[in-house]
């Protein structure tokens, strides 16, 4: 038996889909880069299964579940308070 894609198993139709794509301007949420042979994967929050974006594979498996917002936040903080051009 075929397993559900990701964004249906989350509750997201394809239309919802769609719409998500079109609100991010049919690139990937995070880099910007347009799909160009899969659709992008649906990005959610682990906990709580609430969908957060569309991402492509190589950002969406960059971002463990374990980062939250505020560890990226400090991550940032970290790396501008450290960075050498």
């Amino acid at each position: 038996m075929k397993r559900k894609p990701r964004r249906a198993e989350l509750g997201l139709s394809i239309e919802d889909y769609d719409r998500l794509l079109a609100a991010q301007g049919g690139v990937c949420a995070i880099c910007g880069a347009a799909p160009k042979t899969r659709r992008l994967d649906t990005d959610h929050d682990h906990k709580t299964g609430t969908v957060r974006g569309l991402l492509c594979h190589r950002c969406n498996r960059a971002l463990p579940n374990w980062v939250t917002r505020k560890w990226l936040l400090d991550a940032a903080v970290y790396l501008r308070q450290n960075y050498r051009p």
